[in-house]
């Protein structure tokens, strides 16, 4: 209820009002527990004093107040305060967060703010200096700057704050090297922030002198403070000073204090308020650096070394594993063994490089592998010897392993964050067309703009990210980078790429013929753009085409191609925008050419759509047999610009399967909007949470959730988990106490569940039975109304298809406006029978189905066919539709400094995750029709459009809840719910988030001294399967040809493994490694602040594991002259179809001849993890051996 307050005292502060108003409200005749109530003084006023707004959670309540003071009133600053019933009821989410929220003391409030600001205090510094631990715990300091400096532990925002102003004074400097010459003017400060979760410890000396030990760098900005204190400008800067970069690994702060006490002070408040830990030492030898860094020296050095390399010099150096000094001492050496062995040293080099890194006192050994003894030896001999030890291995029979041939281009990337200059790779990625076709991928780099955090850079309303882009970031696409002694340029960017803000640069090349190859001619090479001179977005979007993520199949012909119009609505509206007709020859001859490099074998049924990159045309095809011959259709919706030599028909996506749909956060607020049923999304929920619970009750269990949610996929441990149950006879829980409880197998269920609950409770991502997700393409046969749609279901690896009738729900991610989900009827059409898990939308009518959902079109969207009854809405809104924003357009014609500037315009404007979470606060407040909604819902459409238009969204025309609580289900990962920043929500969302429970947890190394890998269990159960009547060998210690093989096996996957696990860390301390589990399991345990760009590691992380462990499955193979057993298929009986005794024997001996190399390699890994327990690698080494063992233990039983 909203009580209207009058006479207010012009001294009444809001808490002066609570203070004494809750003296009343909380005693009787009011209830017993403190209830809450809200303050709103207007600031308006006139000879009375002002007014303003008592609101409270009930009438009840306010009828009970209004009677006793309604007329006498309330003093408060010596006025008396009159009540009143206010023309203005509250809302009903003004009463859900006065009845969620408890109630709190305003005086105890005001204690524990003087309290805050007491232990915030700036403390001034009379020396600071950033700069790096060595291993022995000195200290280098690497800079300094001129200028009064102070540090705070800021506990209003929960971090450290060191603060640069104009120097007033002038202290003595005789042992402390200035690097940056401020100019700072006398309204400017430059700050550096450092969340907690970066500083590992201060460590305290005996005298005023700490040291903030991080683990990266501080975010650095400038303040800029206007006339009389007001209208601060915040902006984001690069480091101490704004056109210099800061000295590579310089994170931690040395920060010299005025007194003892003062330092023992700031120390205590880190400590008590912040957690962060506290290393008390004697004494900490300082060490000035003569910040020389020979970097011009260092890049000749390079750009005299093949590529790879070069990069990995520079790798070693950025990452400080080797100095300068120490790298420019190869040079001998790497330029005499780059002529001997040019296809292995920078192999050698990075193998030398690794066991650099092992040698470091805190770093745990990956295996217990010979080591050379360093000590005496220079760097040139220990690499020398690395590279005679390398060749050694691999001239054995079987050499080292090697990636396959249908494995993805390997890309070496640069990553650029405010302060870090990050070298990564060679790492497997998916290609593109201009990879292809000029191949030698150490010409191209992937360029991307992260922040600290490795999450994308964002500006906000208070803090600008302007003046970082244009004097850290700008320059790098102008002009360019010099990466391995290589200058580098920029060249385009795929759709995607530009959403996460990378881009691909390429250093100039000749070809085969001798052809220089440019940035400039490569773009120039990709199409005719002429019509799009003057739209520079545009032209950049269309540049795209050519860098999205493909595969190639076979070459299109020219009297292959047809071009047929769009079919269009009378109004003029296209019904088949993206979608086009191919012949089922030319489908099947394509499917056969993809699958040739792919791992879809004969098994798999030829999808009936694809999408697919032609020339300058994009979109989807849909198979029609009625089209004679090898003809493909291209619509002008489709073509996007001209490019008849570019004919290799590459393809992003195919209708093989239908995919599940899973509920999403803006969708559940829509439904519930809607009338759909709450109770169900909440069984729903509830039925995942058990799901994912059950990962640790049987292994038949935990194989059901592993497959569903994709969950180590590249070690194929659903398989493994089934085998192991099915064929072993072993569970996690058995009647007769055998229980296996692999280390890692354990761990890396916890690690599932963990992901799982994860995805459930910071996305709602629930998985909705029985519904699914297909791609959508136009009605070419004219068969379907309006209102209509055609949907089959298929998959025959689960015996699946369904035919989809009736009255549906249909949906595409995201949702943001109520009109986003819509009802269809699913109808049955004779015409349509040969198409699958694809959903056809009619073309009669005046506007698409699929733009009315969300501004969808055929192009390749996903759309959502919701089945179950119970989430279908009660009530439909109309389809949101919205002008476009105008397209940018230039008045010359663009070059690449126009995409440049649109690239900044981009990155600086990339507003959508605001706008969306925007939303879900306005809905949770209010509901999704509310006006801010529908504001935001326009404003996310041109969002949207803008990397095609060019025109952004402005930052100040999106609707916002300025200083207001946030709902609990916005809360990040780790962020305390009982602050005042968050509410409990009383919607759906918020009921859903409380439901889930999520514990923090990382699995722990394995420290006791016997086998973590229950070995012994494994063979006793090997044994009990009758090896001998199957035909194959028993277990046995392998000869030793075959045990050296594989102990070499083993340690290079261990090699490769360890890098994995390095290159995926978010920590940038070297010595932490993305726990073997977490690979194993294909998820990362760490808390990152953007989850986007968590999936995206997990993405990169898991492609480079599944080729790993498809090398190592390949060297497990015996190299019979006799048919190979295809390793990327599962197991069938049907693959061992045989007409005569003959060709029965002869695969019994080709699966023994296998079967005897996998076991080889697993009595390997056990007898590694016997000799060191705790070791990184032999685990999952023994795992991919023991699924390759069980795999083939089930074939030879099918061939009985």
């Amino acid at each position: 209820m909203n009580i209207f307050m009058t006479q207010v005292a012009l001294a009444a502060k809001v808490d002066d009002v609570k203070v004494e108003l809750a003296k009343i409200l909380h005693k009787p005749p009011f209830p017993d527990n403190p209830l809450n109530f809200e303050i709103t003084i207007f600031s308006k006023y006139n000879s009375r004093g002002r007014v303003g707004i008592l609101a409270l959670p009930s009438a009840t309540v306010g009828d009970t107040f209004l009677r006793s003071y309604g007329s006498s009133g309330v003093t408060v600053k010596g006025a008396r305060i009159l009540f009143q019933h206010s023309t203005k009821p509250i809302s009903p989410e003004k009463i859900a967060q006065l009845n969620s929220t408890p109630w709190q003391d305003p005086l105890e409030l005001q204690r524990e703010r003087e309290k805050m600001v007491e232990d915030s205090r700036p403390y001034r510094l009379n020396q600071f200096a950033f700069g790096r631990f060595l291993p022995d715990g000195g200290f280098v300091a690497e800079c300094t700057a001129e200028g009064d400096a102070e540090v705070a532990c800021d506990l209003e925002r929960r971090q450290v704050r060191f603060t640069l102003r104009k120097q007033q004074r002038h202290p003595e400097r005789d042992d402390l090297v200035l690097m940056f010459a401020m100019t700072l003017s006398s309204d400017e400060a430059v700050s550096a922030w450092y969340p907690p979760n970066l500083v590992n410890a201060i460590v305290g000396t005996d005298s005023p002198v700490l040291f903030l030990r991080a683990t990266t760098f501080p975010i650095f900005k400038v303040e800029k403070t206007g006339l009389l204190g007001s209208d601060t400008k915040v902006s984001r800067i690069q480091g101490l000073s704004r056109d210099k970069a800061m000295p590579p690994g310089c994170f931690s702060l040395m920060c010299t204090f005025n007194s003892r006490e003062e330092s023992s002070t700031f120390t205590y408040a880190c400590h008590s308020r912040l957690r962060i830990s506290h290393i008390p030492l004697t004494d900490i030898t300082v060490i000035q650096s003569d910040a020389s860094y020979c970097e011009d020296a260092l890049d000749k050095f390079l750009s005299r070394l093949p590529f790879a390399v070069a990069f990995e010099v520079e790798k070693a150096v950025t990452n400080r594993i080797l100095t300068i000094d120490e790298a420019m001492s190869l040079q001998d050496t790497l330029a005499e063994l780059s002529e001997s062995f040019p296809d292995d040293v920078a192999s050698i080099l990075r193998k030398f490089i690794a066991d650099l890194e092992e040698e470091a006192p805190a770093r745990r050994r990956r295996r217990g592998k010979r080591r050379q003894n360093s000590d005496g030896h220079s760097l040139a001999v220990r690499l020398k010897q690395a590279a005679s030890d390398y060749i050694a291995d691999k001239q054995r029979p079987r050499g080292r392993l090697q990636p396959s041939n249908s494995s993805p281009s390997y890309t070496f990337q640069l990553v650029l964050t405010p302060t870090r200059h990050i070298l990564e790779g060679p790492n497997a990625d998916q290609s593109n067309s201009v990879l292809r076709r000029f191949g030698k991928s150490e010409n191209f780099l992937r360029v991307s703009f992260q922040d600290e955090n490795r999450s994308k850079l964002r500006g906000d309303f208070e803090t600008s990210i302007r003046e970082l882009l244009a004097g850290r970031y700008r320059p790098v696409l102008v002009n360019g980078c010099r990466v391995a002694g290589r200058r580098y340029e920029f060249l385009g960017y795929s759709m995607s790429g530009l959403r996460e803000h990378s881009m691909w640069f390429v250093t100039p090349f000749s070809d085969a013929d001798g052809k220089l190859w440019d940035s400039d001619a490569i773009r120039g090479s990709l199409g005719d753009f002429s019509r799009l001179l003057y739209q520079p977005a545009r032209l950049g979007a269309r540049w795209s085409q050519a860098f999205s993520a493909t595969d190639p199949s076979v070459v299109i012909q020219p009297h292959e191609i047809r071009k047929i119009d769009d079919r269009k609505s009378p109004s003029g509206t296209v019904m088949t925008d993206g979608c086009s007709p191919i012949s089922t020859d030319l489908l099947r001859d394509i499917w056969k050419g993809y699958s040739r490099t792919k791992k879809y074998g004969s098994n798999y049924t030829r999808p009936c759509a694809m999408q697919f990159r032609l020339g300058g045309a994009k979109g989807m095809v849909v198979e029609d047999p009625t089209l004679v011959g090898k003809v493909v259709c291209l619509r002008p919706s489709q073509t996007k610009f001209d490019a008849p030599e570019h004919r290799t028909f590459d393809i992003q996506g195919a209708s093989l399967r239908p995919k599940a749909m899973y509920l999403n956060r803006p969708l559940i607020a829509l439904l519930e909007f809607l009338g759909a049923s709450s109770e169900r999304v909440l069984e729903l929920q509830s039925n995942a949470i058990a799901e994912a619970k059950s990962l640790r009750h049987s292994l038949g269990d935990a194989s059901k959730v592993l497959q569903q949610h994709g969950l180590g996929a590249s070690f194929k441990l659903p398989s493994l988990v089934h085998n192991i149950k099915t064929i072993l006879h072993l569970d996690l829980r058995t009647e007769n106490g055998e229980e296996y409880h692999s280390d890692l197998l354990m761990n890396s269920l916890d690690c599932a569940e963990t992901h799982v609950l994860r995805e459930l409770k910071y996305r709602a991502h629930i998985a909705v039975p029985g519904s699914f997700t297909l791609y959508g393409v136009s009605d070419e046969w004219n068969c379907l109304d309006e209102g209509e749609i055609y949907a089959t279901a298929s998959d025959e690896r689960k015996g699946l298809r369904q035919a989809i009738t009736g009255r549906v729900g249909i949906t595409r991610s995201p949702q943001i406006h109520p009109g986003d989900v819509q009802i269809a009827t699913a109808v049955r059409r004779p015409q349509l029978e040969h198409l699958t898990n694809v959903v056809v939308f009619s073309c009669k009518g005046d506007r698409p189905l699929s733009s009315c959902l969300g501004g969808g079109d055929l192009d390749g969207d996903d759309f959502n066919i919701i089945l179950d009854p119970r989430l279908l809405p009660t009530e439909t809104y109309p389809p949101g539709g919205y002008e476009s924003l105008e397209i940018k357009r230039t008045s010359h014609p663009c070059g690449i400094s126009d995409v440049v500037d649109f690239v900044f315009d981009f990155i600086e404007s990339d507003i959508s995750g605001q706008i969306a979470i925007a939303h879900l606060r306005f809905s949770d407040l209010k509901n999704p029709n509310c006006e801010e909604c529908l504001q935001l819902a326009m404003h996310a459409s041109h969002a949207v459009d803008f990397p095609k238009t060019g025109t952004p969204v402005k930052l100040v025309d999106i609707p916002r809840l300025k200083n207001k609580p946030k709902p609990d289900f916005l809360a990040l990962e780790g962020r305390d719910l009982m602050s005042d920043q968050f509410y409990n929500s009383q919607k759906l969302l918020g009921r859903l988030y409380r439901r889930v429970p999520v514990n923090p947890w990382t699995p722990r190394e394995w420290d006791r001294q016997y086998s973590p890998s229950q070995g012994v269990k494994i063979e006793e159960a090997l044994r009990g399967v009758g090896l001998y009547a199957l035909g194959l060998p028993p277990l046995q210690v392998p000869p030793p040809e075959l045990y050296e093989e594989m102990r070499y096996l083993l340690d290079e996957y261990c090699d490769q493994l360890s890098a994995i696990g390095k290159s995926h860390t978010l920590s940038k301390n070297k010595d932490i490694l993305v726990t073997e589990a977490e690979i194993v399991s294909g998820t990362l345990m760490a808390t990152w602040s953007d989850q986007h760009r968590r999936r995206e590691a997990v993405a990169a992380m898991n492609l480079q594991t599944y080729e790993l462990v498809r090398a190592v499955r390949g060297e497990l193979r015996a190299r019979d002259a006799e048919r190979a057993l295809d390793d990327e298929e599962d197991f069938d009986d049907s693959e061992y179809e045989y007409e005569d005794e003959d060709d029965f024997y002869k695969e019994i001996r080709v699966i023994a001849n296998h079967f005897r190399r996998a076991c080889a390699a697993w009595f390997v890994a056990e007898e590694a993890l016997r000799e060191c327990p705790g070791s990184y690698g032999p685990q999952s080494f023994g795992f991919i051996a023991l699924g390759r063992m069980l795999e083939l233990v089930k074939a030879a039983t099918g061939l009985l």
